[in-house]
């Protein structure tokens, strides 16, 4: 009896590559077990988790919702100043014609014997919105900085800001005090561990070369970063005397998004800054009776 063989023939490359790439591709699926129902079961698992993650997204837009609801119940703050005031301080008084940045335009009421003439009712109207808007950020818990490096300005800024219970910088704007937070904190701990060595006696055993170092070390630090001392998160709001003169500091706030408040002579661009108070920047009484306000509406928030 002739046994009968079945030959199955196969067509192999020469290499015989190609066999071998699909028997792999078979044991990989079989070893993987995916089939259409596997498939189905997981499509259904991350439509069930796209769910959830909307849902909880839509929760955390809620709560940030009610917190900003919240916030903008804002209270008035009423001005002490008015009109007769501003004038008898001198802050309608602006720059000469030749020098008038052609955006301080509209504020300006007249001129008279060469000089630009602000308009007194537009000052009074942006020094409440400036006022409110600093109360109710303080009331927030917002942290303020005062601002005045100029000659004029110095002493009532310091005294304001001591007043006020915030900080300030008054000598010279430090380049990087915003964009370089970081390493200014590192010269206000440097100043503070030095005065509470000097205050607590930990240099007992220094020489009087050391302590003469020292000492010039904490003037200097003084100078730059003394109003900063105390600071304990980063800034909010700024507000500067004379625009044009801190425009370094307006340059840092705005790339990380610091509200800015300042005085804002005609020869400066009132639309530099977040809220502008167009007035005399260079009178001493101008700018006195301007910044009192600004602490006053500080201080009535109550939160220092």
């Amino acid at each position: 009896m002739t046994e009968k063989k079945k030959v199955i023939t196969k067509t192999v490359n020469r290499s015989g590559k190609s066999l071998v790439k699909k028997a792999l591709v078979v044991k990989t699926k079989t070893q993987s077990n995916i089939t259409s129902e596997n498939i189905k079961k997981m499509n259904e698992k991350v439509a069930l988790e796209k769910i959830a993650l909307d849902k909880k997204k839509s929760e955390i837009n809620e709560i940030v919702d009610t917190k900003a609801m919240v916030a903008k119940e804002d209270k008035k703050y009423n001005l002490t100043i008015g009109l007769k005031d501003l004038l008898a301080a001198g802050s309608h008084l602006g720059h000469k014609i030749s020098k008038t940045h052609p955006k301080a335009l509209e504020n300006v009421y007249t001129q008279k014997d060469g000089v630009q003439v602000f308009d007194l009712v537009k000052t009074l109207e942006s020094l409440e919105k400036a006022c409110n808007f600093i109360y109710n950020s303080k009331r927030n818990g917002k942290q303020i900085v005062l601002v005045g490096t100029k000659r004029q300005a110095r002493e009532v800024v310091r005294r304001v800001a001591m007043e006020a219970g915030v900080p300030y910088v008054t000598d010279r704007w430090l380049g990087g005090t915003i964009s370089n937070w970081d390493q200014i904190k590192k010269n206000v701990k440097k100043l503070t561990d030095l005065r509470e060595g000097l205050e607590k006696g930990k240099f007992v055993d220094a020489t009087k070369k050391e302590l003469s170092q020292m000492n010039k070390e904490i003037a200097r630090l003084e100078k730059i970063v003394g109003g900063l001392v105390g600071v304990d998160k980063f800034f909010d709001i700024l507000f500067v005397v004379d625009a044009g003169f801190e425009k370094t500091a307006i340059k840092e706030a705005k790339l990380r998004n610091v509200k800015v408040v300042g005085i804002v002579d005609s020869d400066a661009n009132p639309f530099k800054i977040d809220f502008a108070v167009p007035a005399n920047d260079d009178s001493v009484k101008s700018v006195t009776l301007i910044v009192e306000e600004i602490g006053k509406a500080i201080k009535a928030a109550g939160v220092k």
